[in-house]
This record gives C-alpha cells, sequence and structure tokens, in this order.
C-alpha cells in the first residue's frame, strides 16, 4: 500500500477520505473546496485520496491532497478500508470527490459529533433537494427507497437514505465494526454493525448535485450485493 505523504499535520480533528476512480474532472474542485471549508470554519484536517485510477487522478492527489494511498484495488468498500489505514484524525469524513456533495456539509457533520456527541452521521438525499440529473429515475424512485425499506424492516433503524455516501464517525469506534465489504455494498454493512453496536446514529438533510465524469455505480449488480449483505447478516448464525 504505497502512500504519499505531501505535508506533515499535527494530529489533525479530521480525516476526510475521498475514494477516488478516474476523478480526474472533478478531483482538484473537491480538494480545494475542502480546504476553503477548513480554513473557513477553523479546522484542522487532513485529506487522504485512496486511489485506484488509471487516468491523472493520482497525479492530482500528489499535488492537492495530503496523502495518496495508491492501491489499484477496484471497489467502493476497498477504498475506503485502505484509506482508514492510514487516517489519524478524531473524526473520519467519507464523501464522494464526484462533485455530487457539498463539502460545505463538513462544519455541520462534525458538529453533531463535537458538541452533541453522537457517533455516527450519515447524510439524507431524500430529506433536502436532488437536483435535476443528480440521481438516475430508477434510484431514486425504486433503488434506494425500496433498499432502504428493506433495511429499516430487517434492522429496525429509523434510517431514511441507506446508500447516501456523505457520512462521519469517530474514529475510536471504527475498530469495532469490523468493516470488510469491498462494493458498494460497503455503506449497508457499515450502517448494520453501527447499529449492532448500539451506535448514536444522527440523519441530516443534505443537498444531491449530478456528479462530473462517468458514474462507477451498477445498478442491478450493485442493487443485489446490498440485499445480499443486508440478508446474510440478519440471518446469519
Amino acid at each position: 500500500m504505497p502512500v504519499s505523504q505531501l505535508k506533515q499535520i499535527n494530529k489533525p480533528l479530521i480525516s476526510i477520505i475521498l475514494p477516488c476512480r478516474n476523478e480526474e474532472q472533478s478531483l482538484a474542485q473537491s480538494i480545494n473546496s475542502i480546504r476553503k471549508v477548513l480554513d473557513n470554519s477553523n479546522l484542522t484536517g487532513e485529506i487522504i485520496v485512496s486511489d485506484s485510477s488509471n487516468d491523472h487522478s493520482p497525479d492530482i492527489a500528489r499535488q492537492f491532497a495530503d496523502k495518496l494511498v495508491k492501491h489499484d484495488k477496484e471497489g467502493y468498500g476497498l477504498a475506503y478500508l485502505e484509506g482508514f489505514e492510514v487516517a489519524v484524525g478524531e473524526i473520519l469524513f467519507l464523501a464522494d470527490p464526484d462533485g455530487s456533495y457539498d463539502f460545505g456539509e463538513i462544519p455541520r457533520f462534525v458538529n453533531e459529533v463535537i458538541n452533541k456527541d453522537y457517533d455516527f452521521i450519515i447524510g439524507n438525499r431524500f430529506q433536502g433537494k436532488i437536483h435535476p440529473g443528480a440521481m438516475p429515475f430508477l434510484h431514486q424512485k425504486l433503488g434506494s427507497p425500496i433498499l432502504t425499506h428493506i433495511f429499516r424492516y430487517l434492522y429496525q433503524l429509523p434510517i431514511g437514505d441507506i446508500n447516501c455516501g456523505m457520512r462521519a464517525i469517530k474514529h475510536s469506534l471504527l475498530p469495532k465494526l469490523e468493516l470488510s465489504a469491498t462494493g458498494m455494498e460497503f455503506a449497508s454493512e457499515m450502517l448494520i454493525k453501527a447499529s449492532r453496536h448500539n451506535l448514536k446514529i444522527k440523519e441530516l438533510p443534505i443537498d444531491y448535485y449530478p456528479r462530473l465524469g462517468d458514474s462507477k455505480l451498477r445498478t442491478f449488480p450493485d442493487g443485489w450485493r446490498h440485499f445480499k449483505l443486508m440478508i446474510n447478516h440478519k440471518f446469519a448464525k
């Protein structure tokens, strides 16, 4: 797991982990946006790019991020698992660097952890504004709502958007979750295990924007992996 560290930072409050696969169109913009938010909020943070790209994303990360983890392992969950290995912040903040999320939300998420003592914060795109073109019709009206309904029924956790990728969690609690999912189903695994370990969870409404570049989501295979993981964890012996 080669790691390029571009800046030495005293232990930061936040580790912002960006899973990256061919995001050269949006990565620099995302990192610059995060920097501005941190500066304007007087928050200390490190920006970690966990990368499996074959475009110019690694070069951008070397120029703008604090740490580049170049692992070349495909998978949404794998990107986070690799990024967690080098994170040192008290709070881990997760979001895709594809233009779909507003990093101006970072202070609001951090405030819920620091001042209200929540363990795990997750965004809810359906309670905010989903901008035109941000989410395909099938995902917005069928896929995400159906998976969320199944999750709520199985686990009795009142979460309204289990697939939202904007999240924050106390770093100290991460090891007990023993996360291992490698694909998009990582999002469901994180919630299932957070619930089982009685983490104090809160949802925050967020807006959702059209992404820049091509989507990596595969509607039916990824949806099936979410469903299978939920069933397996519910009925595992």
